[in-house]
């Protein structure tokens, strides 16, 4: 298996400044999206893994030795995998640096050496000999070869350097019967007008460019002079993050022309719309020559998926969800401010004792015997009783009503019965009013038969089933989840409910139209809040768990 340019990002382990929130998220999703991929080719059991360099996005930065091995033992994290599997790393111009720069460590190489291991070298895997090079460190050697006006074979540089490892192929080749496999991270050189392809996505190839610390493609006498010397059977590169499949003509190599692929990146982040890798598979058969066989792979567009998948349905359930409650309210459901009765201000007949729902024992239906009374001692209030739950004894006469007499004491019960229980009597009337109509308990007094209660302003702090229909709001809502709702879910529905009822309510009365449609948005929004968070606590546990990640990792 082969790979090349993962850019592992960790701006937190060297940057001298604070990183920003939205570094840290970026980069968060691109190691997340890097580890989720390679758990996912690993899968494929390979026996070898190359990378083609740029292992990390800012290897080649001034940092301490302990900054490097934390962020290199990020990347291991990363990459975990079975210690059979072997990988091998090659230089990258993010891993080493390439020319010269302020910013650049003079550290990198040696970091690179203890970490990722040499910087060039020849490993034997499949009777194959697979030759890496430093293309970074050739580049910066080429250059002052060429400013000394030296050719290759007269140049003295390095005695450890990539032209002289180079030189040391030619001196010592690799056996005739394990053919080279060259190893670079920057492609070979090409003509601009060369074509990469059909599977490449940028419709042009591989361009010649230099720059802050990159260069496209090696020089042509460092091309020529790589493949005269190594001649290999095949090349396989990196550094441009897209797909180029590309034959070089070469008359003289004794296999014909050189195939040279250009792996794409592994990482979701470089200007490429699908990542991917790269297989090979290296064979001998019996009594034959070693056969080789690849094909390149592609890893899911996950900005795709984010983009047309992930939002969309997120905002379409907002939507759904923003819908169905506008409906309710509107329709006297959930959340509506209907009535509690269609019946007029003032009829008598209006649904004004709403039960108090305490248990499922108080459903049961209670005997209409009695109905013990409070009267207020005053000749303004005459008349409005306020009920009582303790029964007592019955009058003498039938004929007697609480108002025909003042009793010697403020607190002195009277027993009383309704109409149904009782003739009309002269001195009492026609129908009694109570101050507090909520107290009258289940069951003692049937509604029809009382008069509404004086005008005055219903409190908003009651509960919300005084504000919703019978049909609807938090009563309904109890009733159809006794059995459906338990636990956290219910008290935080209630304490939503709560906080609903504290809020300051916009608008005066029916008069202010924009009072009216604030509050009913304010509802309608609060009600999709309460939605999501009973239905979507999955994915916010999710989400909450990996902001915990992000700010402590």
């Amino acid at each position: 298996m082969i790979i090349a340019d993962p850019h592992f990002k960790d701006s937190r382990v060297f940057s001298k400044h604070p990183v920003g929130l939205g570094t840290r998220i970026r980069e968060f999703f691109i190691r997340l999206n890097i580890r989720k991929s390679w758990n996912a080719v690993s899968q494929l059991n390979p026996q070898i893994v190359i990378v083609l360099g740029d292992m990390l996005d800012q290897g080649r930065a001034i940092m301490t030795d302990d900054e490097y091995e934390r962020y290199y033992q990020h990347f291991h994290n990363t990459f975990k995998h079975d210690p059979s599997v072997k990988f091998v790393y090659v230089t990258g111009n993010h891993d080493v640096g390439l020319g010269s720069h302020k910013s650049f460590s003079g550290q990198a190489r040696r970091r690179f050496r203890q970490k990722f291991g040499p910087e060039q070298q020849i490993f034997e895997f499949g009777n194959h000999s697979f030759v890496a090079i430093d293309a970074p460190g050739l580049v910066d050697e080429d250059y002052r070869r060429h400013a000394e006006e030296v050719d290759f074979e007269s140049w003295q540089g390095a005695k450890a350097g990539p032209i002289a490892f180079v030189k040391g192929i030619k001196a010592k080749p690799p056996p005739s019967d394990k053919p080279a496999i060259l190893l670079t991270h920057i492609p070979l050189a090409r003509p601009n007008t060369a074509s990469c392809g059909p599977q490449r996505e940028d419709p042009r190839g591989i361009h010649r460019g230099a720059g802050y610390g990159f260069q496209n493609l090696l020089g042509k006498e460092t091309t020529h002079f790589v493949l005269q010397t190594v001649k290999p059977v095949l090349v396989f590169s990196g550094d441009d993050h897209d797909y180029c499949d590309y034959v070089h003509r070469n008359p003289s190599h004794p296999g014909g022309d050189i195939r040279e692929v250009s792996i794409r990146t592994f990482s979701m982040a470089e200007g490429v719309r699908r990542p991917g890798f790269h297989l090979l598979s290296l064979y001998t058969p019996p009594g034959g020559m070693p056969r080789r066989a690849d094909t390149p792979c592609l890893l899911p567009d996950q900005k795709h998926t984010y983009t047309f998948v992930y939002f969309p349905f997120f905002f379409l359930t907002v939507a759904y969800i923003s819908y169905i409650n506008a409906t309710l309210m509107q329709g006297g459901g959930r959340g509506s401010s209907a009535p509690a009765s269609s019946a007029t201000p003032g009829s008598s007949r209006g649904l004004y004792l709403q039960p108090i729902r305490t248990s499922s024992a108080m459903e049961l239906p209670m005997p209409p015997t009695h109905l013990s009374v409070r009267r207020t001692p005053s000749y303004s209030n005459l008349g409005h009783l306020t009920p009582r739950s303790r029964p007592s004894s019955r009058p003498a006469s039938p004929l007697l009503g609480p108002s025909s007499g003042f009793p010697s004491r403020d607190d002195e019960d009277t027993v009383i019965t309704n109409a149904s229980y009782f003739p009309p009597s002269p001195l009492l009337p026609s129908a009694i009013p109570f101050s507090e109509p909520d107290e009258i308990e289940e069951g003692l007094l049937p509604p029809s038969t009382l008069a509404p209660p004086s005008p005055r302003p219903r409190p908003r702090t009651a509960s919300m089933s005084s504000q919703t229909g019978s049909g609807g709001g938090l009563k309904k809502w109890l009733k159809d989840g006794d059995n459906a709702r338990h636990g956290w879910r219910r008290s935080a529905s209630l304490f939503l409910d709560s906080m609903y009822l504290r809020l300051p309510q916009k608008g005066s009365g029916p008069t202010s139209a924009m009072g009216a449609l604030a509050s009913s948005m304010e509802r309608i929004w609060l009600r999709v809040v309460k939605d999501l968070a009973q239905t979507a606590w999955p994915p916010l546990l999710v989400v909450s768990f990996v902001w915990w990640r992000l700010l402590s990792w």
